[in-house]
């Protein structure tokens, strides 16, 4: 098997510089969100197959704070043994290089080759799946996820089902058995149209084949007529001859007569036939030149009736305006929009400035309010501010200084109740006297009390005879310690004595004594509570006299700042009615007077701004409106005028193409009737010249002139056919009847003449027969419409092609997959059912396709379910069983590693075991690389097989869990 021994990150995503080997068998990456395991899966991929590229949907993993970009993967090959695929940041999908352990080196061929041909689409369908891929199991359709099933690579047609889809389409967007929108639907009923117009030219071509058959009949006619204009000219002179015969020696002598008396008449040999002749063809070309001058007025009124190429190039620069037109349209709406919010904007900034009037109004707009005057304004302000809050604070301290006087008042009310008693008062009036008598019992006391104190040398004996007493002891000197205790004893008798003689006649004065100095003890809290309120008293009355000299002192700066602010507030109203402000303007508003009034200059300016580019457009706009309207004649909305200008202007552009096809055909009408003048002028001079030759000025002269002729040459030859007759003829004068052969020779003559008038007739119609037939001639139109439909025909034909191929490309693929299907598909579905059996725990044993081409579980009990009747987690189960199945058939022609991204969420504990063996299973033939986030699946594998995302960033390496 193809074996991934190590990965080695060089830069991809958040991952730099790291290595991390793989194991054989399974390899489980755990970590939480956001540690880098996607990273890591399509690191592997993107080094197999190349990175993305622009036009590709997949991310492309560029780190952002490295400027390297790529890796290695070392594998361990079936055929080539251990390899290298390195690939860098370089061309589109990277620069890639393969390093083989012969030490051969290569690029994307080997690695092709290494890779058995198969791209990353083939790859992920069967070897690379993911929770994504599962999600939207759930909302599926059978028919949907029966395709799923099939394309998700168990049978290899994902590419050929959907190339079968797109032929279909693009054969559908070809021909519909009932479609109008296809192509070769439209083009078939274009044809049809083509058909139907060819069909009225031919039934003209079929005048035209009439005209042509009505010409060979007026020269059939035409000859019938002259062989029987002939016969007429027989009969005529036969008849003659008869009638020169009855009397031929009368006749003979009356032709011989009138030969003689009438001078010779000279006229042109065959002179009739060739002013006929020449008459003919002038009659005919001067009705064609007729016709050739009416169809060149026609054309020239239809040259003339046509827009003009000046009119026509004013049309098209206007259409070329168009879009300037709308915009101007859009615009001037938008500025009268704009003007109507500004108008409303500025009313209301005025109303809130408090100026109604028209005139405060302009005058405001007038006013400068630069940053000069908002500052004085605001100095103003300022100073109104500072003195309004100068006043408030002495105010403030007025009504503090107040209540600080209150409450003195009220302390020295309560001094005065807590003022001495007339109690103590007395005390004290009292204690002077007793003062004294208290000095003077204490200064006999003084005095007692240094006669009560023994003297130094009664102390001296008594320490002496303490230390006799010690040192007889400690010395065991038992005389020195029995003189140390008499002389104590008789010591302490001694000062015993003198005591009492002293204390006994002094203990009334020592009870006064006490009284006295309790007395005392009480004068001195009385006046100590006197001295305290006087102090107090004192304290308060210098604290009234400095709070009432504060209370003036406030007054008077309350007095001065109520001046100031009263002249500050006239300044500022001084200052607003410059600005015609009136009414009251609340403090808190005045801050933004000036912001106010800038404000509504602005609108203003903005305003007139935006009324002179309105009248700028509307100016632009008209101007372009009367161009429409001269250009149109006439007078329509504006709104509508681009309209019947479009429409003019393709009118006029087919007049154009009319008047261009017109001209030519005046070019061709004129140099036709420049050559029948020619030809008119030519048989003009020549019947001038049979004129001439005749010695007549007119055609009656000459026909006179001819009749002269004929008469005389009808003389001469009854004369030499009398004479001849006369000679030959052996007719008798009962043999001719004079009354009948001129009857008949006037009924003769009468048919001469009819017959002439058809000849005549005949000539006109055939000389208008010519002309329409040479303009049929000359019509091309229904040539171009063969071409064009023949070219039609042809675009058809290569539309049915294309139709034929898809559709048979199609149904090659529709075959081939059914092939696909009915061969391979069983084949997998057998290895697919133990794989599905283990998964669902046993509950299911099988996973068939129904004949009408839909998945279908069975479970043990042999009851049958549909797929979008099985549970989440059960679909994604028969989802994984078809991937693992395809992947152990493959295990010969393609030893891929599996990559699996948590896919098993939606399983429950037992058929995730079930999962983690067929893993187990699995990997004994191929590597699985298996990326999670949860950490219950760590549990079913040893530690050496897991790798921790999470301690990469910080180790650098691989840290196992």
């Amino acid at each position: 098997m193809l074996t991934i021994k190590k990965l080695q990150i060089y830069g991809f995503g958040k991952h730099q510089n790291l290595t991390i080997p793989l194991n054989e068998g399974v390899t489980i990456f755990y970590g939480l969100n956001e540690a880098g395991k996607t990273t890591i899966q399509q690191f592997v991929l993107q080094m197999l197959f190349g990175f993305p590229t622009r036009q590709q949907t997949q991310r492309k993993y560029e780190p952002k704070t490295s400027t390297k970009f790529g890796g290695q993967l070392t594998l361990l090959h079936p055929i080539y043994g251990s390899c290298i695929i390195e690939r860098v940041k370089g061309k589109a999908a990277g620069d890639v290089t393969v390093y083989l352990e012969d030490g051969t080196t290569g690029q994307e061929e080997l690695l092709a080759k290494l890779l058995y041909g198969y791209s990353r689409a083939s790859f992920e369908s069967i070897f690379s799946f993911s929770l994504h891929e599962l999600q939207g199991i759930e909302k599926m359709s059978e028919e949907e996820l029966t395709h799923l099933l099939l394309s998700s690579g168990t049978t290899g047609i994902q590419h050929l089902s959907a190339l079968e889809k797109k032929m279909d389409k693009e054969a559908n967007e070809l021909f519909k058995k009932t479609g109008k929108v296809p192509v070769i639907n439209q083009k078939i009923e274009q044809l049809k149209q083509l058909e139907r117009t060819i069909r009225l030219e031919q039934g003209k071509i079929q005048t035209f084949e009439d005209k042509l058959q009505q010409l060979q009949l007026l020269e059939q006619n035409l000859e019938k007529l002259y062989a029987t204009q002939k016969k007429q000219q027989q009969q005529w002179q036969y008849l003659t001859v008869q009638k020169q015969a009855l009397p031929l020696i009368k006749q003979q002598q009356m032709l011989q007569q009138a030969l003689g008396d009438d001078q010779y008449v000279q006229f042109p040999a065959e002179g009739v036939r060739r002013y006929e002749q020449v008459k003919d063809r002038l009659l005919h070309e001067s009705q064609q030149l007729l016709q050739l001058k009416e169809q060149y007025q026609l054309l020239e009124d239809k040259v003339l009736a046509t827009v003009n190429e000046q009119t026509l190039n004013e049309m098209g620069r206007l259409m070329q305006k168009e879009a300037t037109w709308h915009q101007l349209i859009v615009k001037e709406k938008n500025l009268r929009d704009d003007l109507f919010m500004l108008k409303q904007e500025i009313d209301a900034q005025f109303r809130l400035l408090g100026v109604q009037e028209k005139e405060a109004q302009n005058i405001l707009l007038g006013e400068t309010v630069s940053l000069q005057q908002e500052q004085q304004f605001q100095q103003q302000l300022k100073r109104l501010e500072e003195a309004e809050d100068e006043l408030k604070f002495h105010l403030r301290s007025l009504e503090q200084v107040h209540q600080e006087l209150d409450t003195l008042t009220q302390q020295k009310q309560r001094l005065k109740q807590e003022s001495l008693t007339k109690e103590e008062e007395h005390i004290l009036a009292q204690w002077p006297q007793q003062k004294r008598r208290l000095e003077q019992l204490r200064a006999a006391k003084s005095q007692r009390t240094k006669q009560r104190q023994p003297n130094y040398f009664s102390w001296v004996i008594l320490l002496i005879g303490l230390l006799s007493f010690a040192y007889g002891v400690i010395q065991k000197n038992v005389a020195v310690a029995i003189i140390g205790v008499v002389l104590t004893i008789i010591t302490i008798l001694l000062i015993k004595f003198v005591r009492q003689a002293t204390e006994t006649p002094n203990k009334e004065n020592s009870h006064f004594l006490r009284q006295l100095e309790q007395d005392e003890m009480i004068v001195q809290t009385i006046l100590l509570k006197k001295q305290r309120l006087e102090d107090r008293w004192l304290h308060a009355n210098d604290q009234q006299s400095e709070k009432e000299q504060q209370y003036a002192q406030l007054e008077y700066k309350i007095q001065q700042a109520e001046l100031e602010s009263e002249e500050t507030t006239q300044s500022l109203q001084q200052f607003l009615k410059s600005y015609r402000l009136q009414g009251t303007i609340a403090r808190t508003l005045m801050p933004e007077l000036f912001m106010r009034i800038r404000n509504v200059q602005e609108l203003a300016v903005k305003r007139d701004g935006s009324i002179s580019l309105l009248q700028e457009i509307q100016e632009e706009k008209n101007g372009l409106y009367e161009q429409l309207q001269q250009v149109l004649n006439e007078i329509y909305n504006e709104h509508e005028i681009y309209m019947y200008l479009r429409t003019a202007y393709l009118e006029a552009q087919q007049q154009q193409q009319q008047m261009q096809q017109a001209q030519a055909q005046l070019a061709d009408i004129k140099l036709k009737l420049q050559s029948g003048q020619t030809r008119i002028d030519r048989y003009t001079a020549d019947m001038t010249q049979l004129l001439n030759e005749a010695q007549v000025q007119n055609e009656q002269a000459y026909y006179e002139r001819y009749e002269q002729f004929e008469q005389q040459r009808k003389i001469t030859t009854e004369l030499q056919t009398v004479q001849a007759q006369l000679t030959s003829l052996n007719l008798s004068h009962d043999e001719v009847i004079e009354d009948s052969i001129i009857e008949n020779m006037c009924v003769l003559e009468q048919e001469q003449t009819s017959l002439q008038v058809d000849i005549d007739r005949c000539l006109e119609h055939r000389a208008a027969l010519q002309i329409e037939k040479e303009q049929l001639l000359n019509d091309e139109k229904y040539g171009q419409m063969l071409q064009q439909f023949e070219q039609e025909k042809s675009e058809l034909q290569q539309l049915i092609e294309r139709w034929a191929t898809k559709k048979a490309m199609a149904t090659a693929i529709h075959e081939t997959l059914f092939r696909l299907r009915e061969e391979k598909l069983p084949h997998v579905l057998s290895k697919v059912n133990a794989i599905f059996h283990l998964l669902t725990g046993g509950r299911y044993d099988q996973l068939t396709i129904h004949e009408e081409g839909y998945f279908i579980a069975k479970d043990v009990a042999g009851i049958r379910y549909q797929m979008v009747e099985l549970s989440q987690a059960t679909k994604e189960q028969a989802y994984i069983a078809l991937r693992m199945a395809l992947a152990q058939t493959l295990i010969t022609s393609a030893p891929f590693p599996i990559i699996m991204d948590d896919p098993f969420v939606h399983f429950d504990r037992n058929r995730t075991d079930k999962m983690v063996q067929l893993m187990k299973e699995v990997g004994y033939e191929r590597q699985i690389l298996y990326f999670t986030c949860h950490d219950e699946m760590l549990k079913h594998w040893p530690k050496e097989q897991i790798i921790d995302v999470g301690a990469l960033a910080n180790e650098r390496g691989v840290a196992s869990t």
